[in-house]
């Protein structure tokens, strides 16, 4: 998908869905986004992408990844063309591989994977990303990660509890407002047997929902599919399915 250059786009896009967020939310207030303070929040991004250049010269990359991750949030609200956008998710990317944490530098390059940048950097540590996954138990415990946009990721973390295991979800919708109102949010935590890989969680009570979901884990890739069910407990747009991979063992 082409994304477009944003002043004149932005505009219409936030006062659209700020409109539609006041009538579908009747109990919440939010104060309109004026043209000038989207275009001020807009203007903002280089500012991110060089402070966080300032702390990533000094090594500090938790403090840059903290800037470039609020220039990627940005850069995408602001709908910048698709290769700075990547430029922002290579950044973050880059202070994970100066961590050496691969697995999280992998998912972030595969979020535009065909980006030039993206390639490059996924081909520099392609080795260190085999090593981290070589290290991987054959059971399903870890972390596993799903991007949702606005430099959040969906997550499910699995924990070992007896002969079974601990499943917490953790999940987000972030639309065009995101940035200035926060994601939607949804959770939950169950206890599953894995048989190799699959699992079956089925919700139960009103406070949950009613939807069902399979999980089948092949290696560091989790698929999650809803097989049932509609009101899942979750905030408006926000789902549990999909695909997810590992980035902590």
């Amino acid at each position: 998908m082409d994304i477009k250059r944003f002043y004149p786009s932005v505009r219409r896009l936030i006062q659209i869905e700020a409109i539609i967020l006041l009538l579908a939310a009747p109990f919440f207030a939010h104060a309109e986004i004026t043209d000038d303070e989207a275009t001020a929040n807009c203007l903002k991004i280089s500012e991110y992408s060089a402070e966080g250049g300032k702390y990533y010269k000094l090594k500090q990359y938790a403090k840059a990844r903290a800037q470039y991750e609020q220039q990627a949030g940005w850069s995408e609200s602001c709908q910048l063309d698709e290769d700075k956008v990547a430029m922002a998710y290579n950044n973050v990317a880059l202070t994970y591989i100066h961590e050496g944490d691969y697995l999280k530098a992998r998912a972030w390059l595969s979020i535009l994977p065909n980006d030039k940048k993206s390639i490059y950097n996924l081909g520099k540590i392609s080795g260190d990303i085999k090593n981290a996954l070589e290290k991987q138990s054959s059971k399903p415990t870890g972390r596993y990660w799903q991007y949702a946009g606005a430099a959040l990721w969906s997550s499910m973390t699995i924990k070992p509890q007896g002969k079974k295991y601990q499943v917490d979800f953790q999940g987000f919708y972030a639309g065009m407002m995101a940035m200035y109102y926060g994601p939607n949010l949804g959770e939950f935590s169950t206890v599953l047997a894995f048989d190799n890989g699959k699992a079956h969680y089925a919700m139960s009570g009103e406070d949950e929902g009613d939807c069902e979901y399979d999980f089948d884990l092949k290696k560091d890739v989790l698929t999650v599919n809803r097989t049932a069910g509609e009101s899942c407990g979750f905030g408006h747009n926000v789902g549990a399915d999909g695909t997810y991979h590992r980035v902590e063992l």
